[in-house]
């Protein structure tokens, strides 16, 4: 083992910060026995109304064929009007044309499943007392 006599930490970043795009670099030249990771690449839609206000937004990464929508939310008083939906429709095509051959999505609103089934989505897994005690959904749909 080598002694190290730093005072090393290990800290939260802040916003703003570089560090993502640093270790990416680092990564990309370390790598071994020349394979070639993938790695998640994170992306942004938002839906803006007619002067350009925000009414919601998705974010999601893609990975070795696997688009995963990470969050989702729309503003309160935007709600119930399909907007989320339009959002996963525009998620869908933005990750078929960057090649994406499956789509992943966790969600705890088990109520939504029913539409998203007809929508060509299919449940992949339940996992009970997940994130806040909740019930959680996997959801997936195959790009062909």
């Amino acid at each position: 083992m080598v002694q190290d006599d730093r005072q090393l930490k290990i800290r939260e970043m802040e916003e703003g910060e570089e560090f993502s795009a640093w270790l990416r670099e680092l990564s990309e030249s370390s790598e071994s026995e020349g394979a070639v990771p993938e790695y998640a690449e994170e992306k942004h839609l938002v839906l803006t109304d007619e002067i350009g206000d925000w009414i919601g937004g998705l974010r999601w990464s893609l990975r070795g064929g696997v688009a995963e929508v990470v969050e989702v939310a729309v503003i309160p008083r935007e709600r119930h009007q399909g907007h989320a939906h339009r959002l996963l429709a525009a998620f869908e095509e933005r990750a078929r044309e960057q090649g994406a051959l499956l789509l992943e999505l966790w969600t705890d609103h088990g109520n939504e499943e029913g539409l998203l089934e007809a929508l060509g989505w299919h449940r992949a897994l339940r996992r009970e007392g997940y994130i806040g005690g909740r019930t959680w959904y996997l959801l997936e749909k195959r790009l062909g």
